[in-house]
């Protein structure tokens, strides 16, 4: 027995018959149905939204054309991505590539060639759209400077070697016997 005269047994089943009457509820069928219909409309809203949001981003249908859809795969992976790291259109799943596939599709159907398509993204995205960009003034750099930074890498590596080269020669003349010989006793008496 505790100080206030209950036992710990009959404060136990005094809290399990309290958590049994708060945790039961009353039954009402009218507002189980309620309950019912409304997850049913929540569901089937849910639903319908999933399946509005497919057809939007659903992959582009192949055209009936199979000559156009050739050319169009071609021409796609000639272009850059734009917002993928190294990835052209054709391969790229981002929304901006389906939307670059889509242009170059329109136009190739309203019977532009590829090469106006080319200078319309050139145009509108600059060269860097291109997945190989043009040999000209403003793209020299770009195709001059990994030439140009292996040669003179290159220049760096031979000219420490021969430095070191000519540095190696020198040490070697200026060790002393007395030098030599002590550095040989050293090795000697090490364990």
């Amino acid at each position: 027995m505790n100080r206030r005269g209950r036992s710990a047994l009959a404060r136990e089943k005094e809290f399990q018959f309290m958590r049994l009457v708060l945790s039961q509820k009353t039954f009402d069928p009218m507002q189980t149905l309620a309950r019912k219909r409304a997850h049913a409309a929540v569901c089937i809203a849910l639903l319908a939204t999933n399946f509005a949001f497919a057809q939007v981003i659903a992959p582009n249908a192949p055209i009936a054309d199979p000559a156009l859809e050739a050319r169009v795969k071609t021409l796609a992976s000639e272009l850059r991505c734009l917002v993928c790291q190294n990835q052209t259109v054709a391969d790229s799943d981002a929304p901006v590539a389906r939307d670059m596939r889509e242009q170059v599709r329109a136009q190739l159907a309203s019977g532009k060639s590829e090469v106006e398509v080319k200078a319309y993204m050139t145009e509108r995205f600059g060269d860097f759209v291109l997945y190989k960009p043009p040999l000209k003034a403003s793209t020299l750099v770009l195709w001059v400077a990994p030439f140009a930074a292996l040669l003179l890498g290159l220049g760096v590596l031979v000219w420490r070697l021969k430095s070191t080269s000519r540095q190696g020669g020198d040490a070697q003349a200026t060790i002393s016997e007395a030098e030599r010989e002590r550095a040989r006793r050293m090795l000697e008496d090490a364990p």
